[in-house]
């Protein structure tokens, strides 16, 4: 997000420094002009050497505004910047995309001169969390899908589609689809498959499931409950596990639905919301940020809850025909929205609009 952002904020004419640990974007950074330095992860022994190195690169490149995207990235900035005199001191944003557990964590949201939240849902926990004054502004700043990358009109390569047809046989003709893609956990809710699909094959629709997970990360005795609850309810053979995906985009337009079962609602979710930007029907659990998404792009694909009959429904009604989806991207939810409102308030923060 940092990087994009950056990335963004550069040709919107803001000058960019970027800290944070070495990653595959640091070259594009680079291409767009933006400064990057390596940090480390902050710890006793480092927070005094880390701290002291953010001071003498804030003094120098005379900022204006510093973006946080952890709170213990905030504190740093606060106490980096803290007892300079107002009229010269950097401004404080805290942009959060999760709920926070570091420690003290609601004391560095009150150090931060302007909060974002990536959800309205993100924006209430944070509120009633952190016990924050009612009158204290949170922006509410969806981070929005790289349009560059994720449009409805979207085709992997045939290269690709040839791949895929010889490592996966093609399901029989009229086989719904459905990709079901995040981590192996217990709160991902791949356990409610099994109703699901004993729903559909009752109403003779047929329906083929692709997990898109990474098992070798999993915990191997969940994994192996899950294919063992598979394999006893008569539904193994409906179920293709594919791993960890670094193509799952292509994964997800090759697929007719996507599904996401979270048993706990979420902060943030970018696999729901490019899947959507991708022209894809989604049918979720209507909570946290996926409902905000299905709300703004496709609100029949709200299910309650641990509703499974429900989740099955929707699978029944769109193998009969296929939900229409907006052929453009809503807004807030493109990345030049966000790079816009990310502007907006740091210029309505900033002296002179630089950072």
């Amino acid at each position: 997000m940092a990087a994009e952002l950056a990335c963004g904020l550069q040709q919107a004419g803001f000058r960019n420094t970027v800290i944070s640990p070495p990653n595959e974007l640091v070259g594009r950074m680079a291409a767009a002009s933006v400064q990057h330095h390596s940090s480390r992860n902050i710890a006793v022994f480092t927070y005094m050497s880390e701290l002291r190195r953010v001071q003498r690169l804030v003094e120098s490149t005379h900022t204006d505004i510093i973006l946080a995207y952890t709170t213990p990235a905030a504190n740093l900035a606060w106490r980096a910047c803290h007892n300079m005199p107002d009229e010269t001191r950097p401004r404080i944003i805290g942009i959060h995309t999760t709920y926070p557990r570091h420690p003290g964590w609601a004391a560095s949201l009150n150090r931060c001169d302007a909060l974002v939240a990536v959800s309205r849902h993100l924006r209430n926990e944070l509120t009633s969390r952190a016990k924050l004054d009612a009158e204290r502004e949170i922006w509410v700043i969806p981070y929005g899908v790289n349009e560059e990358l994720c449009f409805p009109g979207y085709r992997p390569f045939n290269t690709w589609l040839e791949q895929w047809l010889r490592q996966y046989k093609e399901e029989e003709e009229n086989t719904l689809s459905v990709c079901v893609p995040g981590a192996i956990t217990p709160n991902h809710g791949l356990e409610d498959l099994v109703p699901i699909l004993s729903r559909t094959n009752s109403a003779k629709v047929p329906v083929h499931v692709y997990i898109a997970g990474d098992t070798a990360r999993a915990d191997q005795h969940y994994l192996n409950k899950l294919k063992k609850l598979f394999r006893t309810s008569g539904v193994e053979k409906q179920i293709t596990w594919l791993g960890h995906r670094p193509d799952l985009r292509d994964v997800i337009c090759i697929c007719d639905v996507v599904l996401s079962l979270a048993k706990l609602p979420a902060s943030y979710d970018r696999v729901v919301q490019e899947a959507l930007a991708l022209n894809r029907p989604v049918a979720a659990y209507d909570h946290g940020v996926v409902g905000e998404l299905l709300d703004a792009f496709l609100p029949e694909g709200r299910v309650a809850p641990g509703d499974t009959a429900g989740i099955a429904d929707r699978l029944e009604q769109w193998h009969a025909y296929r939900p229409y989806l907006n052929e453009k991207l809503p807004y807030p939810y493109r990345l030049s929205d966000t790079i816009r409102s990310i502007a907006e308030l740091c210029t309505s923060l900033g002296q002179g609009g630089q950072k």
